[in-house]
């Protein structure tokens, strides 16, 4: 795999020549800042299948050895970069607006486009919500770097201005990926908009988009989260004096930097995060510093004294990818110089908040933070 041309795409060495599998301006593989990924696989006639990203849907595509390609699985809008084969059987991470991510499975030997099949014993699965979820739909706007593409869902029935969630991904450089998402989910069924931006520096949109945020982490991607949150506001989406921005790991640095600049957002809520990207750069694996250290750039930790609007810190106490120690020190040194913050330790909690107990306690931390946020008089 290799973004020679500015795109992750696959090539293929044989009788000492190199040709790409499927030459596209697309990205087959995800920025590879984790380990462990299987964005490709083999099929039994020889064909290579493939994740195809744009930053927000995923797309399998098989090609076959004449180099004639075909979709798979077009039910699906999003796919973990994770292909098992198993002779005639293909099986993913698969997922819709209206499915959170489950197993999937295709029959690689369909002459025609095949849909994916859900891998469960019961139709009636956990991961089909109890009602129809709104869809979302993906906008742009023009902000300083150029478009700014963002994911937006609102709440059902919805014809005036709401309050507006602006949801930071992890990474950074990760994706907005189409699909059911329960925590969004949570805050839109509160009445909430939720917009989920593809700032720059996330994956799926090439080499070029990915790396200008090199050196700008916390500055470009702040800028672009604010810009679609003003957007938002002026076309009358947002609720003035109502806009909240949240991020986990790399996306709570994100929200953190935006609480310390002027802008549209009247609280944040970090959970797990990066406070010193200098420190965390230390900690992470060494096959990953190089990228941690490139990111990194003027913005720097984020200090208390910078922060001018409320803060909501969660964050796990066995953490072991961000530290949990930096962020009650972070919390201690905030209370000490006053304002309306808030914090939740998770006892035992993990990076990623896994225990369904830690996850709605956070859940409903941050929405009473907005609430509490949103009661008090405007001026």
């Amino acid at each position: 795999m290799s973004d020679r041309t500015g795109w992750w795409n696959l090539y293929r060495l044989r009788d000492g020549v190199v040709t790409v599998v499927l030459p596209i301006d697309a990205d087959c593989a995800p920025a590879p800042w984790e380990a462990g990924y299987q964005s490709y696989g083999f099929g039994p006639d020889g064909a290579v299948v493939l994740t195809v990203l744009d930053g927000f849907s995923t797309e399998l595509v098989a090609v076959d050895p004449a180099g004639e390609r075909r979709r798979l699985g077009p039910n699906l809008t999003s796919v973990k970069p994770y292909i098992a084969v198993d002779g005639s059987r293909l099986a993913v991470i698969g997922s819709t607006p209206s499915s959170a991510p489950g197993l999937w499975s295709l029959d690689l030997t369909a002459q025609a486009d095949v849909s994916a099949v859900p891998l469960h014993a019961d139709p009636e699965s956990e991961s089909a919500p109890p009602w129809t979820p709104v869809l979302p739909t993906i906008d742009t706007v023009l902000g300083g770097g150029g478009r700014v593409s963002y994911l937006l869902h609102r709440p059902a029935g919805a014809s005036s201005s709401v309050p507006l969630l602006v949801r930071v991904h992890p990474g950074p450089t990760d994706d907005v990926p189409l699909r059911l998402d329960w925590t969004t989910q949570f805050f839109v069924s509160h009445g909430f908009a939720v917009a989920e931006v593809l700032h720059r520096g996330s994956t799926g949109r090439g080499r070029a988009f990915r790396q200008v945020l090199h050196g700008h982490w916390g500055e470009y991607d702040v800028e672009d989260c604010a810009v679609v949150a003003e957007h938002l506001r002026s076309t009358g989406v947002a609720l003035t004096g109502a806009i909240f921005i949240s991020g986990a790991s790399a996306g709570g640095y994100t929200a953190l930097q935006a609480a310390g600049h002027p802008g549209p957002f009247a609280g944040a809520t970090a959970i797990s995060a990066i406070i010193d990207p200098a420190r965390w750069e230390l900690s992470v694996p060494e096959f990953q510093r190089a990228h941690a250290a490139v990111l990194r750039g003027p913005a720097g930790a984020v200090t208390p004294d910078r922060i001018r609007c409320p803060v909501l810190v969660i964050h796990g106490s066995a953490d072991t990818i961000t530290f949990a120690e930096e962020a009650v020190q972070f919390v201690q040194d905030l209370a000490a110089l006053g304002g309306d913050h808030d914090s939740l330790l998770l006892e035992d909690g993990d990076h990623y908040l896994s225990a369904p107990a830690d996850r709605e306690q956070a859940l409903r931390a941050e929405l009473d933070f907005y609430r509490r946020i949103m009661s008090r008089p405007r001026r």
